[in-house]
Protein backbone atom coordinates (compact mmCIF):
# COMPACT_ATOMS: atom_id res chain seq x y z
CA UNK A 1 0.00 0.00 0.00
CA UNK A 2 1.32 3.70 -0.70
CA UNK A 3 1.68 6.06 1.90
CA UNK A 4 0.54 8.90 -0.51
CA UNK A 5 -2.79 9.69 -1.04
CA UNK A 6 -4.09 8.33 -4.07
CA UNK A 7 -6.67 9.00 -6.22
CA UNK A 8 -10.21 6.66 -6.45
CA UNK A 9 -8.65 5.50 -10.65
CA UNK A 10 -5.73 4.93 -8.95
CA UNK A 11 -6.29 3.11 -6.48
CA UNK A 12 -9.24 0.79 -9.12
CA UNK A 13 -5.92 0.43 -11.27
CA UNK A 14 -4.04 -1.17 -8.67
CA UNK A 15 -6.87 -3.52 -7.76
CA UNK A 16 -7.91 -4.80 -11.05
CA UNK A 17 -3.92 -4.85 -11.65
CA UNK A 18 -3.49 -7.34 -8.67
CA UNK A 19 -6.19 -9.23 -10.36
CA UNK A 20 -4.97 -9.36 -13.79
CA UNK A 21 -1.30 -9.97 -12.26
CA UNK A 22 -2.27 -13.67 -11.43
CA UNK A 23 -5.99 -13.71 -13.20
CA UNK A 24 -7.83 -14.06 -9.85
CA UNK A 25 -6.87 -12.59 -6.40
CA UNK A 26 -7.83 -13.24 -3.09
CA UNK A 27 -9.55 -11.20 -0.34
CA UNK A 28 -6.42 -10.76 1.00
CA UNK A 29 -3.87 -9.57 -1.94
CA UNK A 30 -6.88 -6.61 -2.09
CA UNK A 31 -6.85 -6.27 2.05
CA UNK A 32 -3.37 -5.38 1.56
CA UNK A 33 -3.87 -2.97 -1.60
CA UNK A 34 -6.62 -1.31 0.38
CA UNK A 35 -5.28 -0.83 3.79
CA UNK A 36 -8.14 -2.51 5.94
CA UNK A 37 -11.68 -4.51 5.83
CA UNK A 38 -13.60 -1.29 5.61
CA UNK A 39 -12.22 -0.31 2.55
CA UNK A 40 -12.30 -3.55 1.04
CA UNK A 41 -15.92 -3.56 1.55
CA UNK A 42 -16.55 -0.19 0.14
CA UNK A 43 -14.08 -1.13 -2.62
CA UNK A 44 -14.90 -4.62 -3.40
CA UNK A 45 -18.52 -5.05 -2.45
CA UNK A 46 -19.80 -2.03 -2.39
CA UNK A 47 -18.33 -1.37 -5.98
CA UNK A 48 -16.70 -3.51 -7.98
CA UNK A 49 -18.93 -6.47 -7.65
CA UNK A 50 -22.05 -4.31 -7.73
CA UNK A 51 -21.37 -2.89 -10.79
CA UNK A 52 -20.17 -6.37 -12.05
CA UNK A 53 -16.13 -5.61 -12.59
CA UNK A 54 -15.27 -8.64 -11.15
CA UNK A 55 -16.87 -11.56 -9.47
CA UNK A 56 -16.83 -13.65 -6.55
CA UNK A 57 -15.91 -17.61 -6.16
CA UNK A 58 -15.67 -19.21 -2.90
CA UNK A 59 -13.26 -22.38 -2.47
CA UNK A 60 -13.67 -23.50 1.07
CA UNK A 61 -13.08 -20.84 3.17
CA UNK A 62 -11.25 -18.49 0.89
CA UNK A 63 -12.47 -15.88 -1.79
CA UNK A 64 -11.12 -15.30 -4.60
CA UNK A 65 -11.78 -12.45 -6.94
CA UNK A 66 -11.17 -12.13 -11.11
CA UNK A 67 -12.05 -9.57 -13.48
CA UNK A 68 -15.51 -9.84 -16.09
CA UNK A 69 -15.53 -8.67 -19.59
CA UNK A 70 -16.63 -5.33 -18.01
CA UNK A 71 -13.86 -5.03 -15.72
CA UNK A 72 -11.35 -5.99 -18.64
CA UNK A 73 -13.11 -2.73 -20.60
CA UNK A 74 -12.78 -0.61 -17.14
CA UNK A 75 -9.29 -1.71 -16.56
CA UNK A 76 -8.20 -0.55 -20.03
CA UNK A 77 -9.64 2.62 -19.91
CA UNK A 78 -8.09 3.47 -16.51
CA UNK A 79 -4.94 2.28 -17.65
CA UNK A 80 -5.37 5.00 -20.24
CA UNK A 81 -5.25 8.16 -17.90
CA UNK A 82 -6.20 10.85 -21.01
CA UNK A 83 -9.38 9.07 -21.60
CA UNK A 84 -10.27 8.89 -17.97
CA UNK A 85 -9.60 12.89 -17.57
CA UNK A 86 -11.61 13.23 -20.61
CA UNK A 87 -14.55 11.69 -19.07
CA UNK A 88 -14.23 13.36 -15.83
CA UNK A 89 -14.77 16.52 -17.92
CA UNK A 90 -17.58 16.15 -19.59
CA UNK A 91 -19.24 13.97 -16.64
CA UNK A 92 -20.87 17.58 -15.04
CA UNK A 93 -23.29 20.13 -15.84
CA UNK A 94 -20.76 22.00 -18.09
CA UNK A 95 -16.86 20.93 -19.20
CA UNK A 96 -14.79 21.28 -17.04
CA UNK A 97 -11.01 23.08 -17.54
CA UNK A 98 -7.57 21.89 -16.81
Amino acid sequence: MSSSKRSPSQIALELLDCIDAKGEASRWDLIKILGNTWQFHHWVEDFLLKEKFVEERQESRNRFYKKTEAGEMFHRLLRNGKMIRALSRVSGKRLTRY
